[in-house]
């Protein structure tokens, strides 16, 4: 077939100047990396490997232009049939139907196209376009019109010259669905990508034994774009992406002191935390982190202060039934709409959204104090820098908005922080560990920042007692209690070996 048969094969009647508008997709979170939209009359490719959303992505696309912009649409699918892509997006609340019945939506149904009759689907395209006077175009996929030619030039004299001439000259903007088999770096036949106007890859990689799926816009001629890598998801609304998280700055600063809760800790952080201060505490699991933690929130709520308490770990009945123990009143408090619980569970997949709503939930609630029981979720669903920036960014929102936080962290104490370099982030940090001394089971508390304040340098032990945490004095005569291995300082050695040689006498 040669290029001046194929630009002849049908008349577009359009007017020749391209509109300097954009044209937006609909696609949560998309429209913001690419000034609003797809600027008018482009041809853009939709790259992807099976399963990444590329079908889901144009059809919103679509959609989003009939239901919003009453710009009729024509969806041409050489992979599936009418009757199964209806079906799929009524699914995802899009009634294509409708629109097909009301003549602004066509589905051309080309799954069994053949070599013998590629000029005359061609010309079917563009003489549909013509006659609906459709504005947005897809082809799902180019990969599988292309191997209906006989030779690789065919389909690059299809796309270059009759669907640039579609897109450019009738004002319409096309998606170019193409396949990108794992691990070959050419995207599709390894053309479309120098052709098209504008690109966007849809891929998932496996990230710490999770898929997750990320976009990334290659190039946009015109416009000014981020070639980062972004999260989305596929739910039953379609594609949603996720923006990358925003570091606030923050300049107030503030100087009132707010009880945890727990008198003996108020002591040692000489009156209490800052307002508005972020405090992490650290411990492996029975050390009282929780305890800790509920007995925080609640003391706000005890004052009329909302506390918002983020769970990873159990739910809020479990929590209640918790907190009720230690008597905490935390059903009264609850019902009151002093207190309210999240309860998620963070994996590769999901995570972005989960934070996101967690910072939704911050602006709506606006609680004065605010709790993550525990971050090591969040931790094990994200590589480490992508983690550190999500927290921090979660750090500066809290800050921004004067709400006092604490962060609980599992594991060994000082390496639960040290180790993921979080510890920059905390204006507070307490370790609690266990202590075996004598065979007995006790518990040890420890300060070991407390960021504009005073505070105290003992290691105190304290007990968890119906009535919560109890802090005690400091361990006399014991040295290495941070070290994991206690045991009596030399001084009380050396007093204990003078006794027994005097015979008690010292």
């Amino acid at each position: 077939m040669e290029s001046s048969e194929l630009s002849q094969t049908v008349e577009i009647k359009a007017s020749s100047k391209v509109k300097n508008g954009r044209v937006p997709t609909g696609i949560e979170g998309f429209d913001t990396l690419i000034e609003g939209g797809i600027p008018r009359g482009y041809l853009v490719l939709v790259a992807g490997t099976a399963g990444s959303g590329k079908t889901i992505f144009a059809a919103q696309y679509l959609y989003h232009g009939l239901s919003r912009f009453n710009e009729p649409g024509i969806y041409v699918s050489f992979a599936e049939t009418r009757k199964i892509f209806l079906k799929n997006m009524e699914r995802m609340g899009m009634d294509f139907e409708k629109y097909e019945q009301n003549g602004k939506f066509k589905f051309l149904d080309l799954v069994t196209v053949k070599d013998k009759g590629v000029e005359s689907i061609v010309e079917s395209i563009l003489r549909e376009v013509s006659s609906l006077h459709a504005k947005r175009l897809v082809l799902d996929s180019f990969t599988a019109l292309a191997q209906a030619f006989t030779e690789g030039i065919d389909a690059r004299i299809v796309m270059h010259t009759i669907l640039g001439r579609t897109a450019h000259l009738g004002e319409v903007t096309t998606l170019l669905i193409s396949e990108k088999p794992l691990g070959n770096k050419w995207l599709g036949g390894g053309m479309e990508e120098f052709v098209a106007d504008g690109v966007v890859t849809l891929n998932y990689r496996t990230e710490k034994g999770w898929m997750k799926r990320v976009l990334q816009v290659l190039k946009l001629r015109g416009t000014n774009v981020n070639t980062v890598e972004y999260s989305y998801s596929i739910d039953g609304h379609g594609i949603r992406i996720w923006p990358e998280p925003e570091v606030k700055r923050v300049e107030k600063v503030f100087t009132r002191k707010v009880s945890t809760g727990i008198m003996g800790l108020d002591s040692m952080l000489h009156d209490g935390v800052f307002e508005s201060s972020v405090t992490m505490m650290a411990g492996a699991a029975g050390t009282g982190k929780t305890t800790a933690a509920l007995r925080f929130i609640t003391e706000g709520a005890e004052h009329n202060e909302r506390g918002l308490y983020v769970t990873t770990e159990e739910p809020q009945q479990q929590l209640v039934e918790y907190g009720e123990g230690f008597g905490f009143n935390m059903k009264q408090l609850i019902d009151k709409g002093l207190i309210k619980t999240i309860y998620c569970t963070p994996e590769s997949s999901n995570v972005e959204q989960q934070l996101l709503e967690i910072k939704s939930r911050l602006w709506q609630y606006k609680p004065s104090r605010f709790i993550i029981d525990s971050l090591a979720p969040f931790e094990h669903a994200m590589n480490r820098e992508r983690y550190v920036l999500h927290l921090k960014s979660l750090v500066s929102f809290l800050k921004a908005e004067g709400v006092t936080s604490l962060f609980l962290v599992l594991g060994e104490p000082v390496l639960s922080i040290t180790r993921t370099g979080i510890s920059t982030l905390a204006d507070n940090i307490i370790f609690l560990r266990h202590v075996e001394i004598e065979s007995v089971l006790r518990r040890s508390l420890v300060i070991t920042k407390a960021r504009g304040s005073v505070h105290d340098n003992d290691i105190r032990e304290f007990e968890i007692t119906p009535k919560g945490i109890i802090v005690k004095g400091k361990f006399v005569g014991m040295e290495q209690i941070l070290g994991g291995s206690p045991r009596k300082s030399v001084t009380e050695e050396a007093a204990e070996t003078w006794a027994k040689a005097f015979g008690g006498k010292t």
